[in-house]
């Protein structure tokens, strides 16, 4: 009943590589196109990794998927941070609205993840008691 805390710091990191990975390429391609899809990324990508690595674990899902989304978070926030003209940039480019909006997407995503994971698993176990 703990807090698997290696998955958590490594799903987010995970997790920001595959944000980095697949967002990042399509800054260079439409700055338009980037701006709609971040927040739909994190929000795709946040729900899809937290789903995979949660798979083996039996408790706490919504709490390892808020974790997972909140680290990853932590994680992106250091790397604007180390950025020349830190957040500030970052919102410049996004606009603050979107910026924070994506933040809270993010986070978002990784709960709905594991709360799709928790009622599948109880979905599946109340179809087993029923057989």
């Amino acid at each position: 009943m703990k807090i698997r805390w290696l998955r958590v710091v490594l799903g987010a990191l995970l997790l920001e590589i595959v944000l980095f990975a697949v967002l990042v390429p399509i800054s260079f391609l439409n700055a338009t196109l980037f701006l709609i899809a971040v927040p739909i990324g994190v929000f795709a990508f946040g729900y899809l990794v937290t789903r995979w690595l949660l798979k083996k674990l039996s408790t706490r899902l919504v709490l390892h998927g808020a974790f997972i989304g909140m680290v990853a978070t932590v994680m992106y926030l250091g790397l604007v941070l180390a950025q020349p003209g830190g957040i500030a940039a970052a919102v410049a480019v996004y606009g603050a609205l979107l910026f924070y909006f994506s933040q809270a997407m993010r986070i978002a995503g990784c709960v709905a993840g594991a709360m799709h994971e928790q009622r599948q698993r109880r979905s599946a176990a109340v179809d087993a008691a029923k057989v």
